[in-house]
Formats: structure tokens, sequence, C-alpha cells
């Protein structure tokens, strides 16, 4: 990976990415769709969807513009654009929730960054793409959980994780068989 400065088409890459997965997540009624099925719990959309709703798009990052910290940027720039739609999670009280998005989010970007660099196969960019979602939703259940009481139900926790890891992993693995795909297709 290159660790040169952004150019312009990396800064639009990353803009462009953050936004689709930033629109993706404030459009889809995640909660009321995930409620009608019967699935409970703060968080639920990121426990199911978060590694096609976040983890594809900041793995996209680095596979596109091959450059050190463009799924920082990307993650960091997804709850940047969602915040000042709506409240992170639509609590507000206390008014600064919203730091823990932006703070969770860079942790996501930077597990992704470092099994960017380790992988050397899908595999690994697999598991770092569900480990990212996993702390993901860790954290987020974390800070919903201390400042609002309400937690997931505790059956539901060791399902509920493995499903954030798979559905993690399947976002970067995604990302890594699009690439592939592209860069075979264009002979690279």
């Amino acid at each position: 990976m290159s660790t040169t400065q952004f150019n312009l088409k990396d800064i639009a890459v990353i803009f462009l990415l953050a936004i689709i997965s930033a629109a993706i997540n404030i459009v889809i009624p995640m909660k009321t769709i995930l409620n009608n099925i019967g699935v409970e719990g703060p968080a639920g959309g990121m426990v199911f969807f978060g590694g096609f709703v976040f983890i594809l798009w900041i793995s996209l990052a680095p596979l596109i513009t091959k450059k050190n910290f463009s799924a920082v940027a990307t993650s960091v720039l997804i709850p940047a654009f969602c915040l000042p739609i709506s409240p992170w999670y639509g609590i507000v009280d206390p008014p600064w929730f919203g730091i823990y998005g932006i703070v969770t989010f860079l942790i996501v970007g930077l597990i992704i960054e470092v099994f960017f660099r380790l992988k050397g196969d899908f595999l690994g960019f697999s598991i770092g793409g569900g480990l990212a979602n996993f702390v993901c939703v860790i954290t987020t259940w974390t800070a919903i959980g201390l400042h609002t009481n309400v937690w997931p139900i505790e059956e539901n926790l060791p399902i509920y994780l493995i499903i954030a890891f798979v559905s993690g992993a399947l976002g970067s693995l995604i990302a890594e068989v699009f690439i592939s795909f592209i860069r075979k297709e264009k002979g690279d």
C-alpha cells in the first residue's frame, strides 16, 4: 500500500464511499424492518447489516486507493455525514453522544487498515471486517446502554455477536471479491 498523500481522485473515492454508506444507513429503515421480523435490541441494523451498510464501503477504500489511512478517513466520514441528519441512535442526552459514533468508526477504520496490511489473502481481510463490525456493535451497545439503560437481551448476545462478525466478514469479503473481479477484467 502506498504511503503517499491522497490525490484528488483518492479523496473523491473516499467521500463517495462514505456518502453511499451514510445514505444507505439513513434511507433504509433497519429498525422497522428488524422489528417487523421479531429482531429486538439496540443497534440491530449494525448487527445484521453492518457488513453491507458500513464494512463493505470502508473496506473498498484501501482496495481502490491503495493508500494508507483511506479506510480510517472513510469510516470517520460516515458518522460525520449521518450526524447532521439525525442524532446517533436518536440519543440527544448527552448532546455529545454522537462522538461515540465517530470514535467507534475510527476504531473500525483502524482495524480494517491493520488487517488490510496483514492480510495476504481473502481470509485475513474478511477476519478484519468481521472483527471491525464485532467491535463496532459492542462499543455501540455499551454507549447506548450506559446512557439510556437499554441493553441487548442477554440470551440473544451470543448469536447477535456471531451474526455481527459474519456480517462484517462478508462485507470485507464482498469488497475483496469485487475488486479482484474488476482487476481481472481490466487485466491488472
